[in-house]
C-alpha cells in the first residue's frame, strides 16, 4: 500500500476511473452481442433498429478514451457490412 498521501489519492482515482471503464465495456459489449443475435436470427428489422443505438455506444466509448477512434470505426464498418450481407 502506499504511503505519500498523493499515491494514496490515486490509489483512489484509479479504482474509480477502473469501475467507470468496466460499465462503458459491458455496455459496448451488451450491444454489440444484442446486434450479432439479431443478425444471425436473420431479424433485418431488428437490426435495423439497433444499429444506431450501437453506433452511438460505440462513439460514446471512444469519445470518453475506453477505446480507440479507429477501433470504433472498425466496429461499425463490419456491423454495417453484416447488415448489408443479410439484406
Amino acid at each position: 500500500m502506499p504511503i505519500i498521501e498523493s499515491a494514496k489519492k490515486r490509489v483512489r482515482q484509479n479504482e474509480k476511473k477502473r469501475k467507470v471503464n468496466k460499465r462503458w465495456k459491458d455496455k459496448l459489449k451488451n450491444t454489440i452481442k444484442e446486434f450479432e443475435a439479431a443478425i444471425e436470427e436473420g431479424n433485418v428489422e431488428k437490426a435495423e433498429d439497433l444499429l444506431p443505438e450501437t453506433y452511438k455506444i460505440i462513439d460514446k466509448a471512444a469519445s470518453h478514451d475506453i477505446i480507440h477512434k479507429n477501433n470504433a470505426a472498425r466496429k461499425k464498418s463490419k456491423m454495417k457490412r453484416m447488415l448489408n450481407d443479410l439484406k
